[in-house]
């Protein structure tokens, strides 16, 4: 494990934010490192650096890949995130606190969702596979007339323009 992920759970179960939860240790410890992978493995970001849109992927996306279907210890994650996003602020600089914030919030029910089920959850419809386009005109080969009318051979005409 990262030194960065070590140290960061480290210094939030030693708030009070962790303290006041009524969350065991283990179990706050299990989220907050599972978002912490996320944020700096996955993501590539350190929590403080993240914006809402950050906050969404790890949470909706990434997060629930680091449970077990129907993980009692992930009914808890809102509780705790919501504690570290609270307690992240006192110790660095958080430029985008209030947008990590409201994507939390906008975000739990899918992580929950995602737990849960055990499925991918993600934005877009299911479409239809688009048919690929297919050009019904013939090739024109390098030694055919060209088909712009000039009589010469495509390759002596309009080729040499490509």
């Amino acid at each position: 494990m990262r030194q960065e992920i070590t140290l960061d759970t480290a210094q939030f179960l030693d708030s009070p934010h962790s303290q006041n939860l009524a969350v065991p240790r283990e179990a706050q410890k299990k989220i907050v490192e599972a978002y912490l992978s996320c944020c700096y493995d996955d993501l590539g970001k350190a929590p403080r650096h993240m914006d809402g849109q950050d906050v969404h992927g790890v949470v909706g996306h990434l997060l629930p890949g680091r449970f077990a279907r129907k993980d009692p210890i992930a009914a808890h994650a809102a509780e705790v995130l919501r504690a570290y996003l609270t307690h992240l602020p006192e110790v660095v600089v958080v430029t985008q606190v209030f947008e990590q914030r409201q994507a939390l919030e906008h975000t739990l029910d899918e992580f929950q969702h995602m737990v849960a089920t055990g499925e991918n959850a993600h934005h877009h419809q299911h479409a239809a596979p688009q048919t690929p386009f297919v050009h019904k005109a013939a090739k024109v080969g390098r030694n055919d007339p060209c088909p712009c009318g000039s009589g010469k051979k495509f390759k002596s005409c309009c080729a040499k323009l490509m």
